[in-house]
């Protein structure tokens, strides 16, 4: 039997070799048949309740999808005030609810902006180099360790000790 083969095979079906002419029909069978669940193309056309997006299916189905915590539904919605955005869809099983599995913004998403919260106890961003910047604020940090700070007022506070350290401190 195939790997292919195995994989589909029911748990506790029979291992004893079945003829080839069999197997290629079981093999292409089980490729050739859309699964009960599986990822449906689509496009997000706008939010409806926290939690929960509205989506139209590539055969032209309405349908109510779960949103993950991580797809930000106020970009979303903003994002959708300009068009649909594509997305992929999965139809999650034994309950058949479609869930949003992946978003990807076309050329019209791409000056969206809305304000974006991040929760957490602990934040880490693991980069090579990171930029965070506001209208007139900027913090660079490059990868060879160089650390840029640009702002019009640049303000240090420290309850204790304010520390200085450096191979040589220029001032002014």
């Amino acid at each position: 039997m195939s790997k292919v083969a195995k994989r589909l095979s029911p748990v506790g079906a029979s291992k004893r070799r079945t003829p080839r002419s069999t197997r290629k029909r079981e093999v292409s069978t089980a490729i050739g048949s859309a699964p009960a669940s599986g990822v449906v193309e689509g496009r997000v056309i706008g939010t409806s309740e926290p939690g929960q997006v509205r989506g139209v299916l590539a055969g032209g189905e309405t349908i109510e999808a779960l949103c993950p915590a991580h797809v930000d539904a106020v970009w979303l919605q903003a994002a959708c005030a300009r068009g649909p955005v594509a997305a992929a869809f999965v139809l999650v099983q034994p309950s058949g609810r479609h869930l949003l599995w992946g978003i990807f913004p076309g050329p019209e998403h791409a000056d969206v902006r809305a304000d974006i919260v991040i929760r957490g106890r602990h934040i880490k961003v693991d980069a090579e180099a990171l930029q965070l910047s506001s209208r007139s604020a900027h913090l660079d940090l490059d990868a060879e360790g160089n650390v840029a700070v640009k702002g019009r007022d640049v303000t240090s506070h420290a309850r204790r000790v304010n520390r200085i350290k450096g191979g040589s401190i220029r001032l002014n």
